[in-house]
């Protein structure tokens, strides 16, 4: 598998907010949600972001920031062509060697209760530490 990582860039921003209103759109109608690209564009300057390539061309992005001992997993969005490759678990794998370089002691994400991407996240390890309406918010040990 050709992926790779690199750091975002102002550059990537209408691809990764496209990308998320686009994935998303199901769940935001779903669980009656309004979704607001200001507050994604707001969020871009503050969060680590990555683009995730195949190749050199982009296929998704991941942003990550790093809370008190725990890195929290802000988005990961993949493209739908490349959803059941592998490439979801290693991107996990990544986000893993992340949080062991920061010095983060757990992963914590938020997942919409209906989105298949819970399999993968309850595969790597994560389990539910909180139920709201609409979503779980889950956690996991980062491994030493």
């Amino acid at each position: 598998m050709d992926v790779q990582l690199r750091q975002a860039t102002a550059a990537d921003l209408d691809f990764a907010r496209e990308l998320t209103r686009v994935n998303m759109r199901p769940y935001y109608a779903q669980y009656a949600r309004i979704w607001q690209a200001q507050s994604f564009d707001d969020e871009w300057g503050v969060r680590q972001s990555f683009i995730i390539n195949k190749v050199d061309k982009p296929i998704g992005f991941l942003s990550i920031s790093l809370e008190a001992r725990y890195l929290y997993l802000r988005d990961v969005q993949l493209c739908e062509p490349y959803r059941g490759e592998g490439v979801g678990g290693w991107v996990m794998q990544q986000i893993m060697t992340m949080a062991q370089a920061r010095g983060a002691r757990r992963i914590r994400l938020k997942v919409f209760k209906s989105n298949p991407a819970m399999q993968l996240y309850q595969r790597q390890g994560f389990t539910v530490v909180r139920e709201e309406r609409a979503s779980y918010w889950m956690e996991r040990q980062v491994l030493a």
